[in-house]
């Protein structure tokens, strides 16, 4: 005898569901990448299905694209053109584009980095200390809170403007940009 428990119907309708939702979702941004990368169809937009359209996202495949830096000038130049170009005419200038050895290179989707977020009244000490504007001083406080010895320098320059060590404990602890 098995030792595999047997599922029941209901586990088996649910299994088969979420096989059709995977199935309803379509291709991905990464998918319409690859494809672009590697298998180089020419009828391949032809083939999609109107939830594929959907993700054929002209702007972000051009981003995608250009995380190769060998690609850069090619990418820069179809920037130009990749809200008038219909998508047919643009997936085939980006094959001819691409050549097929890109894909044998891995080149990592870069992410923003995160910003620190810094209280408005941290910001306006700032500012008035070295007569910035706020993104200036959103800059210096991003500075000063890369080392130890800046984030002692930010709560120095607070305490200068007479504040107690406990409101400026607030004012660099409080996130309500």
């Amino acid at each position: 005898m098995s030792d595999k428990p047997k599922r029941t119907r209901k586990q088996s309708a649910e299994a088969g569901k979420s096989a059709d939702s995977v199935k309803m979702k379509g291709l991905t941004l990464f998918d319409h990448i690859k494809h672009i990368q590697k298998v180089q169809d020419p009828d391949y937009i032809s083939k999609l299905t109107e939830l594929d359209l959907k993700s054929f996202n002209h702007f972000m495949i051009l981003r995608g694209l250009s995380m190769n830096p060998a690609l850069l000038d090619d990418i820069a130049f179809l920037y130009r053109y990749y809200d008038v170009v219909p998508s047919p005419q643009f997936y085939k200038l980006l094959i001819s584009f691409i050549p097929p050895e890109h894909s044998k290179v891995f080149h990592p989707w870069i992410k923003a980095t995160k910003k620190h977020k810094y209280s408005k009244g941290l910001i306006e000490l700032v500012a008035r200390k070295f007569e910035a504007s706020k993104k200036e001083a959103i800059d210096y406080a991003n500075i000063f809170s890369m080392t130890e010895s800046g984030k002692k320098e930010l709560f120095d320059l607070c305490q200068g403007f007479g504040l107690t060590d406990k409101e400026v404990e607030n004012l660099m602890s409080d996130d309500d940009e």
